[in-house]
């Protein structure tokens, strides 16, 4: 039997450079409980390193459904950061208990937070959150406008064209014009 590996040894090598040392490192996580390393993982996302925050990211998403509690506490974290890394894990995740959690997040302070809240939601097709993500169509931020019609349009839900036709007729910036004209696209509509 092959002694277990310490926590903090593990996490280290799930930051390494070194392609090797993570790999072996990654698979050796699907072993642990995830009492022990989730707390480990939450406290990547509190890192200054954006590398090590996307890192932690990452390695929610690689332990999968068993995540989704402890991203559930990290929805609420003070810091927007935090809050942002959660939602992606969620979105990447996926699933009922993941998407359900980050329908309440469209409506958080920060605009990073509420851009990631719903691009999760439509890469999984979520569409029990479709009214809630075509309320964001007229977000006060023209990057969360346009992850809001991407997401309908990966929702593929035709009823929500006339509601994205109305906000690109008001949109003043390009690129989520652009998006927006994708998402019409994705939903049987030429521009």
């Amino acid at each position: 039997m092959i002694p277990e590996m310490p926590v903090g040894t593990l996490i280290a090598d799930l930051l390494s450079e070194d392609d090797t040392l993570r790999i072996s490192a990654e698979s050796t996580l699907k072993d642990l409980s995830p009492e022990a390393v989730l707390p480990e993982i939450s406290a990547l996302l509190r890192s200054h390193e954006k590398r090590i925050r996307n890192r932690g990211m990452e390695l929610f998403c690689c332990m999968g459904c068993v995540s989704v509690p402890s991203l559930s506490v990290l929805l609420s974290d003070d810091e927007w950061t935090v809050r942002y890394r959660a939602a992606e894990s969620l979105g990447i995740i996926g699933g009922d208990a993941a998407c359900a959690l980050l329908v309440p997040v469209l409506q958080d302070e920060r605009d990073h937070v509420r851009y990631m809240a719903a691009k999760g939601l439509g890469l999984s097709a979520y569409i029990q959150s479709a009214d809630a993500v075509a309320c964001l169509l007229n977000d006060e931020n023209e990057f969360v406008r346009a992850s809001a019609a991407r997401a309908l349009g990966l929702m593929n839900l035709a009823a929500y064209a006339p509601a994205i036709e109305c906000a690109l007729a008001c949109e003043e910036y390009e690129k989520t014009r652009d998006v927006m004209a994708e998402a019409l696209v994705c939903l049987g509509r030429t521009r």
